[in-house]
């Protein structure tokens, strides 16, 4: 039935397509601003706005896609980028967004200090929640806020991001527009880290990511690369895999990588634009109670900002530039199209 006829048959709204803003009590996401998006179809999400206005779950007819870490989500004022801080506030999430101007592996300087870098503890200012009607009359809401990274005698950026749904449709659009507000030209480094998890990951899923090549980050890495060509039963103990891939893209610029759980009735595509994003990263951790795959792109390697220096593949942004982003996120049945 159409939506215009539905609206006969309720009174609200929310019977159909609900917004929630709310704050977590108690623990450490005491306080913390979140937003559920129910879609009136298969898609119901957690975002979260004190935390770059990440994505911490999506479930899809009732179940979650993602792996979601042992600290689950904090209040960014818990966030610490010395030791191993960031590794104790990251909930990991559907989408967990690193940077601005560091991603990876820790480096002697300040930025280079944060693990995968601070905006993704960064609180959104100027928040704006507004839902609307489409041509044919369905309900969406579009999602706006401002993340900063910025400090005297340093770095000046900001990342302005819009997440977009719409009724009965199973699909996610982020557009994020990172701007240098300074007047130098500066590093810029960005990745979405988006860490896929059961029932979507299991040893019955299949990846498919277009490409010319692949790279393993390490040599254990290229040491198991065949061997977890398919996915593995959780191990007690087991190093972490990195690989980097030569994404292909098609005609309009846009990677797509799937990944599918047929057994599971659950797939994901993700689309993204190689020429913002020109690097992917496909990360492996099958460990019992750590059982995640994350597939992501970004502009840089995570092998640290000195690296990239080091190889002349440091990505700048210059005074007063902006650069934008787009990613585009489906759901399906896992099941492969004919």
């Amino acid at each position: 039935m159409e939506y215009r006829r539905l609206k006969e048959y309720i009174g609200h709204r929310a019977q159909l397509f609900e917004v929630r803003e709310s704050r977590l009590s108690g623990g450490r996401a005491d306080g913390t601003r979140i937003v559920d998006i129910f879609n009136g179809g298969n898609l119901s999400v957690t975002i979260v706005p004190d935390a770059c206005m990440d994505i911490l779950s999506v479930r899809y007819k009732g179940r979650c896609l993602n792996y979601i870490s042992p600290s689950g989500q904090a209040h960014p004022a818990y966030y610490n980028p010395f030791g191993e801080g960031w590794s104790e506030v990251f909930p990991a999430g559907f989408l967990f967004t690193c940077g601005l101007s560091h991603i990876g592996i820790k480096d002697d300087d300040w930025e280079g200090m944060k693990e995968h870098g601070a905006i993704g503890n960064r609180p959104a200012e100027h928040l704006n929640i507004t839902e609307y009607e489409t041509e044919d009359g369905r309900p969406g809401v579009l999602l706006e806020g401002t993340m900063r990274e910025s400090m005297l005698a340093g770095r000046n950026l900001s990342l302005r991001r819009r997440i977009r749904m719409e009724y009965a449709k199973d699909v996610i659009e982020i557009e994020d527009t990172v701007k240098n507000e300074g007047f130098r030209a500066v590093p810029h480094m960005i990745l979405y880290h988006c860490n896929m998890g059961w029932p979507l990951l299991s040893p019955e899923s299949c990846v498919k990511i277009p490409n010319k090549g692949i790279r393993p980050r390490t040599e254990f890495a290229e040491k198991m690369r065949d061997a977890f060509s398919t996915i593995p039963e959780p191990f007690d103990s087991l190093e972490e895999m990195c690989y980097y891939y030569d994404t292909i893209e098609d005609e309009d610029g846009m990677v797509t990588v799937e990944m599918r759980n047929p057994q599971e009735g659950a797939g994901i595509k993700l689309r993204y634009g190689k020429k913002t994003l020109p690097q992917f990263v496909q990360w492996k951790n099958f460990v019992k109670g750590e059982y995640i795959m994350g597939l992501e792109p970004g502009n840089a390697t995570i092998d640290g900002k000195a690296d990239a220096e080091n190889r002349g593949a440091l990505p700048m942004i210059g005074p007063q530039e902006e650069i934008s982003y787009h990613l585009c996120f489906s759901f399906n049945d896992g099941q492969e199209e004919g």
